[in-house]
């Protein structure tokens, strides 16, 4: 088995036709729960073809989390970060992947900044075993 896993994340998520629900901390602080519920649903369908082939893991692992912007404008890293976390650990969980995401299994969370990538701006998620 290797000691590293690597998934690329969306950054948002079709909630309906025509309504994306960015993952942010600023969004999901001001989403109706509806929304969050039916936004982490699509984000978690979305992932599961990425996941299902993928190793389970049982003992304790490192997320780093490296966050790639669209634009040059600030952010604080930890605003997406933290939500896309949040929705990724719930559909590994859901995918067997992790028996949870509790301290347990989940050691440490690393945010970092990827950089600037115009054309496919993202979120890459390293599992270190």
């Amino acid at each position: 088995m290797s000691d590293v896993i690597q998934i690329c994340l969306p950054l948002d998520v079709w909630y309906s036709k025509k309504k994306k629900f960015i993952l942010n901390l600023n969004n999901y602080r001001n989403a109706y729960f509806r929304v969050l519920s039916i936004a982490k649903k699509v984000y978690t369908e979305e992932l599961l073809p990425d996941l299902i082939d993928l190793p389970k893991l049982s003992e304790p692992v490192t997320l780093t989390y490296t966050y790639y912007a669209k634009t040059k404008r600030r952010i604080d890293i930890s605003n997406p970060c933290s939500i896309i976390d949040k929705f990724a650990c719930d559909a590994l969980v859901k995918a067997g992947i992790l028996k949870d995401d509790s301290f347990a299994q989940v050691t440490a969370v690393v945010y970092k900044f990827g950089g600037f990538d115009k054309e496919n701006p993202r979120c890459e998620l390293t599992i270190s075993i």
